[in-house]
C-alpha cells in the first residue's frame, strides 16, 4: 500500500439522492453489503477532483453537481469525505468497477427504519433527510 494511503487513509463517497429526495443510489458490493460510490483520492488529486472520477470510474457519471456534506469515519477506520447530489432515477448508469455488483436505487425511508443496511454510511444517508 501506497505510505500516504496507510497513513492518512482517506477516502470519498457520494450519497446520491433522487430529485425528489426519496431514494438514495447505493452500489451492492455482494459480500460486503451495500455502499456509497466514491472511492480513494490519488496521490496529487483534489477531494472533488477524486469524487468526480469515481463517479465516472463506476458509474459512468459526469458533471454532477456536487455538494460537500459531512465527514465520518467508516468501520475499518478510514476517514470518510462526503458529498450530496441528486440525479433523475432514469439517468443511464454504466457500472464499471468489478468489485461492484450493480447500483441500485432504494427508498430513503428503508435506511432510516434499517430494512436496508448501509453501516458505514447511514449517518452520511439520512443526516440531512426528513422523514
Amino acid at each position: 500500500m501506497d505510505r500516504r494511503r496507510d497513513t492518512h487513509r482517506v477516502t470519498c463517497k457520494c450519497v446520491l439522492f433522487s430529485l425528489d429526495h426519496k431514494k438514495v443510489l447505493v452500489v451492492d458490493y455482494g459480500k460486503e453489503g451495500y455502499g456509497l460510490p466514491g472511492g480513494h483520492i490519488d496521490e496529487g488529486e483534489s477531494p472533488d477532483t477524486a469524487m468526480a472520477r469515481e463517479l465516472f470510474e463506476e458509474l459512468g457519471l459526469k458533471e454532477i453537481p456536487l455538494k460537500h456534506a459531512d465527514f465520518g469515519q467508516h468501520r475499518n477506520g478510514k476517514i470518510v469525505l462526503g458529498y450530496h447530489g441528486a440525479i433523475d432515477v432514469d439517468t443511464p448508469l454504466v457500472p464499471q468497477d468489478s468489485e461492484m455488483k450493480r447500483a441500485v436505487w432504494v427508498e430513503v425511508k428503508d435506511i432510516v427504519n434499517g430494512k436496508i443496511e448501509v453501516p458505514s454510511y447511514k449517518n452520511l444517508i439520512v443526516g440531512h433527510y426528513a422523514v
